[in-house]
């Protein structure tokens, strides 16, 4: 992936780690808590994953250049 659909991705991403903090939030028990917090770590970690990864495709491109 590259340009818009990761931009389209990590919106998404981002979307989705607020919709598991809102989970998190109106729980009323420990599994929805703790799941919706699970669902939101994993979701930043992706997220740094993605620029991570646009930095590292950069550094590649002005190395082979």
């Amino acid at each position: 992936m590259n340009g818009v659909s990761d931009w389209i991705l990590g919106g998404v991403t981002a979307v989705l780690a607020v919709i598991g903090l809102y989970v998190a939030s109106h729980a009323h028990d420990e599994v929805g808590y703790y799941g919706g917090l699970l669902f939101f770590l994993f979701a930043v970690g992706l997220i740094f994953f993605q620029i991570k990864r646009g930095f590292d495709r950069r550094e590649r491109e002005l190395n082979h250049h």
